[in-house]
């Protein structure tokens, strides 16, 4: 045990140098080009599973509020006849 301790302080040190070059790296920015093509990349990669759930959510709004509008231009289309339908003669 006495051997693995003195090996020790020698591969401490290894890893933290190792450490410490590997976070001394400059960072470098990208060209505009880069930031698209990476940008085209996730859409790409996103869009199709974007536009699936559109569809899904699409499907299940739409009988909901389509039934609301329909109903609203019937009931006024009905308020609008019985505004035009002239009164039977004995409720004048």
């Amino acid at each position: 045990m006495m051997k693995m301790m003195k090996g020790f302080p020698t591969i401490a040190s290894i890893t933290l140098m190792a450490l410490l070059a590997a976070c001394a790296k400059e960072e470098r920015t990208l060209t505009q080009k880069e930031i698209k093509a990476k940008a085209d990349s996730i859409i790409a990669t996103k869009l199709p599973s974007i536009e699936e759930q559109a569809a899904i959510d699409l499907d299940a709004r739409i009988s909901i509020e389509v039934k609301a509008k329909t109903d609203s231009i019937v009931d006024a289309y009905i308020k609008k006849q019985d505004s035009l339908t002239p009164a039977p003669a004995n409720e004048r």
